[in-house]
């Protein structure tokens, strides 16, 4: 029994986290909207996505900048620059930081969360001092806000459900303490969101390009059958060549060996010669003095 119910737990939890990474996979942009020249639809819901940089006081005034939009490649770039007459009021609350950062409008809803990179995230006040952003930089989930479509929120203390107690929205670190009285004096919000670049091309272009690599295929096939046909010309020659070269080689030294044989055979026929040449004057002369020999005795 306790077996069962350790299997049924360990089912249950294999389900969940099935589940958690279900619904933590992001859609990426182009899936959904791009740019096309066939589909009017899909290019004018890639090129209706933008952002604005937005400000507000801890007065909770709105303010925004202008809007940028979406490139071909997916990416906005934005700068928002904060006048210091904005944030110097002359009642309670100057120069204080309620909530900056940016909003981007027009993704599509069925579609969130979406793949996002953001980078160059930064702040650089109007007395010089930049602050590096590193909390935005890690967003990588465009989740939709609240309020309406993605925002990117830039606070000096947590957003705090007054019934629940719950924090909706956090602080970022590296603004901690703006949320005092002068401590905020404008400056410029800038960075790059990235919702990814499109496919290289679509299906119409893709039809074209395929007659020319089929092309491209018969000259690579065509050259490919050459260079073997010349590489089998080129052996076969070759071996031609050393074929005529070992038989002229095994004829000339077959030549040189029969020579050498007959000058060998008539050198000794001559020493042969010779010798037996001097064996017959030798018996000449024994013969010749035996002759003359035997008159004396008689």
């Amino acid at each position: 029994m306790n077996v069962k119910k350790i299997i049924a737990a360990m089912s249950a939890a294999a389900l969940a986290g099935s589940m958690m990474a279900m619904t933590a996979s992001a859609t990426k942009l182009s899936d959904l909207v791009y740019p096309s020249e066939t589909e009017t639809d899909k290019n004018d819901g890639w090129y209706s996505v933008g952002a604005m940089g937005y400000y507000m006081s801890q007065q909770w005034k709105w303010n925004q900048g202008e809007w940028c939009g979406i490139t071909d490649d997916g990416k906005i770039e934005i700068s928002y620059s904060i006048n210091e007459v904005l944030t110097d009021t002359t009642m309670e609350g100057k120069g204080t930081l309620g909530d900056m950062g940016v909003m981007v409008c027009n993704l599509p809803e069925e579609g969130y969360p979406y793949d996002v990179t953001i980078s160059d995230a930064k702040f650089v006040t109007n007395d010089g001092e930049e602050i590096v952003l590193d909390s935005v930089n890690a967003i990588t989930l465009a989740e939709a806000d609240k309020e309406s479509g993605f925002r990117i929120h830039i606070r000096p203390t947590d957003e705090v459900d007054e019934e629940t107690g719950e924090v909706t929205l956090a602080a970022r670190p590296e603004v901690a303490g703006w949320d005092q009285e002068g401590a905020f004096k404008g400056g410029t919000l800038s960075m790059t969101i990235d919702f990814g670049a499109p496919a290289a091309a679509e299906p119409e272009s893709q039809a074209e390009s395929q007659p020319e690599s089929k092309a491209d295929e018969s000259k690579t096939e065509s050259k490919d059958e050459s260079k073997t046909e010349s590489k089998e010309e080129s052996k076969t020659e070759s071996k031609a060549a050393s074929s005529t070269a070992a038989k002229s080689a095994t004829t000339a030294s077959t030549t040189a060996a029969s020579s050498a044989a007959a000058d060998t055979t008539s050198d000794n026929t001559n020493q042969n010669t010779g010798a037996a040449a001097g064996t017959i004057f030798a018996l000449m002369a024994l013969g010749a003095a035996g002759a003359v020999a035997a008159k004396k005795r008689k």
